[in-house]
C-alpha cells in the first residue's frame, strides 16, 4: 500500500498542526475537534447504508449487474459519492443522494460518465433551497414564473434570486426579461421570467424526484 499522502490528507494535517498552535488549548481543541469531526462522518456513511440496505433490499431485480458498468467509471463515482455523503448532514440532501445511487445502480455507468460526475458534484454543492426551488420549477414546467413571486417563509426574496443564478450556471434553469423598472437592477432580477430547462429536468428525475 502506498504511503503517498493525498490532497485531503495533507489538509487535514494542516489543519490539526495549525490549530496544535493555539496557545494553551490548541491541543485539546484539534483532538476534540477532529475525534467528533470522524466519529460524526463514520455515523453519517454507517446509517446511510443501513438505510440504503432496508429500502432496497425490496428492489433487487431493478438493479444491473455490476459487470454492465464501466469499472472505473463506478469506483470513481462511488469515491466521490462517498465522500460527498461524509460531508452532508442535512437528512433531505441524504435522501437525494439514495434517489442518485438507486438511479445510478438501475442505469449502468459508461459512457455517461462526465455526466454523472457533474450530477454528483453539482448535487453535493446545492443548498437546500435551490434543491426546492428547482423542485418547484419542474411542478409547474410549461409556466412562465416570475422570480418575484417564488417565495418561501423566512426566506429573503434575493437569496431565491441567488438560488436562481446558481441554479442557471448549472444549465438547470433559463431566464427571460420580463417587465423592467429603469436604474433597479435588483427590481429587474425579480421581474425575470425562469423555467427548468430540459437539462434540468434529467437532473431532477435522477436526483431529486
Amino acid at each position: 500500500m502506498s504511503d503517498k499522502l493525498y490532497g485531503k490528507d495533507k489538509f487535514e494535517i494542516a489543519v490539526q498542526s495549525g490549530m496544535q498552535l493555539i496557545p494553551y488549548v490548541g491541543g485539546a481543541m484539534a483532538t476534540a475537534y477532529f475525534g467528533s469531526k470522524q466519529e460524526k462522518r463514520f455515523k453519517r456513511i454507517e446509517s446511510f447504508y443501513q438505510e440504503i440496505y432496508a429500502e432496497f433490499e425490496g428492489f433487487k431485480e431493478g438493479f444491473k449487474d455490476f459487470q454492465e458498468h464501466n469499472t472505473d467509471a463506478i469506483i470513481a463515482i462511488m469515491e466521490e459519492f462517498n465522500e460527498a455523503l461524509e460531508r452532508e448532514h442535512t437528512s433531505q440532501k441524504r435522501e437525494y443522494f439514495k434517489k442518485y445511487l438507486k438511479n445510478t445502480l438501475i442505469n449502468p455507468v459508461t459512457n455517461n460518465f462526465d455526466e454523472r460526475k457533474f450530477f454528483l458534484e453539482t448535487l453535493g454543492g446545492m443548498s437546500l433551497l435551490e434543491c426546492e426551488v428547482l423542485i418547484f420549477l419542474n411542478h409547474n414546467y410549461g409556466s412562465n414564473i416570475r422570480v418575484g413571486a417564488i417565495e418561501k417563509p423566512g426566506i429573503n426574496q434575493y437569496a431565491i434570486v441567488g438560488a436562481i443564478g446558481k441554479l442557471k450556471s448549472h444549465g438547470f434553469v433559463q431566464t427571460g426579461q420580463g417587465s423592467m423598472t429603469i436604474g433597479s437592477g435588483l427590481d429587474n432580477m425579480l421581474n425575470e421570467i425562469v423555467s427548468i430547462s430540459s437539462f434540468g429536468q434529467v437532473f431532477c428525475k435522477f436526483c431529486l424526484e
